[in-house]
């Protein structure tokens, strides 16, 4: 597979440097977005031990593309980087509304592909490229992201003041190879493409784990109408109400910034503790009757920035405040967010989130 960094092969996945300039091609907001993962994902790991529930972690990257084929028209690249208990399952599940093809990585030949039906292997591999020239009748443009929303100096503290470390010698395959997976291997194809978050068999159902950083929407009060709301982009919620169609559970969980602002980066996550102390933990299960009401309620466009190469504005759809059920606020001990996110999952009490508490969380915007 080519890249901007030479082929595939030739790359050292483990060097942080490459993985440096790899990663800030994308949107510093992606790679800030890492540092809130990192930590949300050291909360979940509490969840086994808070639970009576079988938690297993899917260890897999997905990719999901609308092909505007009249065959396969919705397909999803699922990568398993192990194959791991529960991956049949979730892939079973995706054959309800999808065509999975399992991807496989050889550090000498890249990518490869199979096509899956009825839970099996349904052909012989097929190079990844091969696959993508097929279905996209050979289209090709170099996908590039928009360098208004590429502040380095942003990218260079989030990804030299924390990821590189968290990760340490897993950047390549944890972080690396999925970027250069989408970027290279796929969206150049393709113009309607999503990657999925974090996969999890709960019991015997298939979740789709949210993680979020960003803050709500202010609207100016009419009549009941909630006037805060965290907005969801309508393609996105699109893929969720697929996922959905087909079984697949989804938690949205958003980390609230006290800090108003997109010129707020995610750095007070880290070294500010009275910050951690203003930042809620929100969470949602977007069902059938959530999303169905999202996509029936009002539409906006959002800023240019919010899209995947920062140069086009997109619809979105949103959701009150007060439907998100209340995690606690980062400084809490992991175990007690953990606990709630697992009733939440699990439907039992929680309590919602009351717009007054959030704004008293605000901070004033960091100068």
């Amino acid at each position: 597979m080519q890249t901007p960094w030479g082929n595939l092969r030739e790359i050292d996945l483990n060097d942080h440097s490459t993985a440096e300039k790899i990663i800030s091609a994308d949107k510093h907001r992606l790679v800030e977005g890492l540092v809130a993962e990192c930590i949300f994902d050291q909360i979940f790991q509490k969840v086994p031990a808070s639970s009576d529930c079988k938690i297993l972690p899917l260890d897999v990257e997905t990719i999901i593309v609308d092909t505007n084929n009249t065959s396969e028209r919705w397909i999803a690249l699922v990568w398993a980087r192990t194959k791991t208990e529960g991956l049949g399952r979730y892939l079973l599940a995706l054959e309800r509304g999808f065509v999975p093809y399992l991807l496989e990585y050889d550090p000498l030949n890249g990518f490869s592909a199979t096509k899956r039906e009825n839970g099996r292997s349904s052909a012989q591999l097929e190079n990844l490229a091969d696959l993508m020239e097929r279905l996209s009748g050979g289209a090709y443009t170099e996908f590039t992201v928009n360098a208004s929303v590429r502040d380095e100096t942003r990218q260079k503290q989030a990804f030299w003041g924390h990821v590189s470390n968290y990760y340490g010698n897993r950047v390549g395959h944890q972080i690396v190879l999925p970027r250069l997976l989408l970027n290279c291997g796929v969206q150049p194809y393709f113009r309607r493409v999503w990657n999925l978050d974090r996969m999890l068999l709960v019991d015997d159902q298939v979740w789709m784990l949210e993680v979020k950083h960003k803050f709500p929407m202010e609207l100016p009060p009419k009549n009941d109408y909630p006037t805060l709301r965290f907005g969801i982009n309508e393609g996105e919620l699109g893929i969720i109400d697929k996922l959905v169609n087909c079984g697949i559970r989804c938690l949205h969980t958003v980390l609230v910034k006290p800090f108003w602002s997109t010129e707020a980066g995610p750095m007070y996550l880290l070294n500010d503790l009275a910050s951690r102390e203003k930042t809620a933990l929100v969470a949602a299960v977007l069902d059938q009757t959530t999303v169905g009401k999202m996509m029936a309620g009002r539409s906006g466009k959002a800023a240019a920035h919010t899209s995947i190469n920062g140069e086009s504005k997109i619809k979105y759809r949103s959701l009150p405040a007060r439907s998100f059920k209340d995690l606690g606020v980062l400084s809490d001990a992991p175990e007690n967010i953990a606990k709630k996110i697992v009733s939440t999952m699990k439907g039992e009490s929680v309590s919602f989130v009351h717009e007054a508490h959030l704004l008293k969380l605000r901070c004033p915007i960091l100068k």
